[in-house]
């Protein structure tokens, strides 16, 4: 009787810890937040809203978005550091996050204070400036700021929507824009000077790059999806795994699209490699541009 009982108690203790294990890989069970370190209206801003309702279907619960612009997008980095890592706190990691611990003092390290999740996408960036202005190309526009020094304006805002009104409003003359500018170009409002991409960019193929002008600049600016270090690897997967049908589903195709973007997807370890070496190239970047004097 008594070996029976025990039997019972044991098999009674195995139920109520498999039943245990099942609750607590149950992922998620509750809204995700994901933080996005831009303002709303911009490109990231757009592309989130959308993958995030896609990723939302396929995990069984939403994905929030919570807009954080300054600091250089990194406020949703910093917010990564303080979170803990249960997967429930997200954030979109722009190509910022691997210089600023080199210009400014930060609270968080790219190689050890994220799960890398899923690479998403890059920025098409070119030189916008206001449909009727009196630059036609980069000649022009270079020639002028060389005789008037000072006298163009190109001041930073929170978010590239800010930016695109005030070109449109007349308030600064010219910025890099990405994908917030494709509409307003389209509709003849702005035009691209010169695209800051490595070729000429299929959408708009009139437009050379700064390259072909003359000017070896480019702007690579790629980004993807992280959480705390510490993030249960099968947790990473499943929301890699979410965010990677996302982007790839037709609404997150269209938005691409309408941004003048393309993906870039990789996996959590390939998107863990690329920012050690982003991290350590943009390292080396900041002490060249301090040996030069040009970063103080």
């Amino acid at each position: 009787m008594k070996t029976q009982r025990l039997s019972r108690l044991l098999a009674l203790a195995a139920l109520f810890t498999a039943a245990g294990t099942a609750t607590a890989e149950t992922y998620p069970q509750r809204p995700i937040t994901l933080i996005v370190p831009y303002a709303a209206g911009g490109p990231t801003d757009q592309h989130l809203r959308a993958v995030a309702d896609e990723a939302g279907k396929a995990l069984g619960q939403p994905v929030v978005l919570d807009n954080r612009p300054g600091a250089s997008g990194t406020n949703g980095a910093a917010a990564l550091v303080r979170a803990a890592p249960d997967g429930y706190t997200l954030a979109v990691l722009p190509a910022s996050v691997y210089r600023e611990p080199f210009i400014n003092k930060v609270a968080f390290d790219p190689a050890r204070s994220f799960s890398y999740v899923v690479m998403l996408s890059d920025y098409t960036f070119g030189l916008a400036v206001k449909a009727d202005a009196p630059w036609k190309t980069w000649q022009d526009f270079a020639a002028d700021a060389a005789r008037r020094p000072g006298k163009l304006k190109m001041v930073p805002f929170k978010g590239d929507a800010e930016v695109t009104n005030a070109i449109l409003g007349g308030h600064i003359d010219a910025a890099p824009l990405s994908g917030v500018a494709v509409p307003h170009i389209d509709a003849g409002k702005m035009r691209y000077l010169v695209m800051l991409t490595p070729q000429r960019v299929k959408r708009y193929p009139q437009v050379p790059t700064l390259r072909e002008q003359g000017v070896d600049a480019v702007i690579d600016s790629p980004y993807g999806i992280a959480g705390p270090a510490g993030m249960d690897p099968a947790r990473v997967k499943t929301v890699h795994d979410a965010f990677r049908k996302a982007l790839a589903s037709p609404a997150g195709l269209r938005v691409l699209e309408q941004l003048n973007q393309q993906a870039n997807a990789m996996d959590p370890e390939q998107y863990r490699r690329y920012a050690l070496a982003t991290t350590a190239r943009e390292k080396e970047r900041v002490a060249r541009l301090r040996q030069r004097g040009l970063l103080d």
